[in-house]
């Protein structure tokens, strides 16, 4: 890994970019496997041990987040759009990745395969879509949208990084739920829909969402725009956001009745 550090105004060549970002990259998904792959949620729920009301009291809430992250993610692009102006090759892959998430596989899109599993789940579409979630699984989406209206583009993107885990973790829950649980293909529909979307190009084009997010933040790097705020690294945003969704996890298995 190249030993350049991103800062204010100082331009990084693609090699260096590209190295920090790939660099973070492996932080990151090293920080998911221990934060929330061999947590207590997700080591119980691999082994087929994990109460079905653990389970459920997890996907109410991750169900609500996923309404409402698909939301910040169509915002960036109106409060980026000065960022995407100077890069207008991205403009593309951002808008199919922003319309993947609402039109695939038909609208309204991830949120319409999520209810599926949903229902399959036992729960309602209000219990989802209209009771308070959780404060330790809402903690995640107020950092997200705290980073994207007060904070820098850097904050943001960055705080992206764990979309590619999050593909990991969809393969795992999909092969889990079929395997150990008794769901066959078309319940558990949400979390193949979701590795595909994070990990591979799909729908004649469309870029994987983790491979996308990885090309902007390397673009933020060399336009010399790791801009942060006091208190904030590149790195912790990043970092965070896998520990607040280590958070989430942790809360399902506490709270289940």
């Amino acid at each position: 890994m190249s030993s350049a550090t991103p800062q204010l105004g100082v331009k990084m060549s693609p090699a260096e970019a590209k190295a920090f970002v790939d660099g973070l990259n492996k932080k990151v998904i090293q920080r998911w496997d221990e934060r929330v792959t061999k947590g207590q949620f997700m080591s119980r729920f691999v082994r087929g041990e994990l109460p079905l009301s653990a389970i459920k009291l997890f996907f109410k809430n991750w169900g609500n987040f996923t309404v409402e992250i698909n939301t910040l993610i169509a915002a960036s692009y109106h409060k980026h759009i000065g960022f995407f102006k100077r890069h207008p090759d991205l403009l593309g892959p951002l808008g199919a990745k922003i319309a993947d998430e609402f039109i695939h596989p038909k609208p309204p899109g991830h949120v319409l395969v999520m209810l599926q599993t949903a229902e399959a789940l036992g729960l309602t579409k209000d219990q989802i879509l209209r009771e308070p979630m959780l404060p330790e699984a809402r903690a995640i989406l107020d950092f997200k949208r705290g980073l994207l209206w007060e904070g820098t583009v850097a904050e943001w993107w960055f705080s992206m990084l764990t979309e590619e885990p999050i593909g990991h973790w969809a393969a795992t829950w999909f092969k889990t739920l079929t395997t150990k649980y008794g769901f066959n293909p078309q319940q558990a529909v949400y979390f193949s829909t979701h590795e595909e979307a994070d990990l591979k190009e799909h729908d004649d084009g469309v870029m994987g969402h983790g491979s996308f997010n990885r090309m902007v933040m390397q673009r933020i790097l060399e336009d010399g725009y790791a801009d942060t705020r006091e208190g904030y690294t590149l790195e912790y945003c990043a970092t965070a956001a896998v520990d607040l969704y280590g958070v989430m996890h942790r809360a399902a298995v506490e709270l289940a009745s």
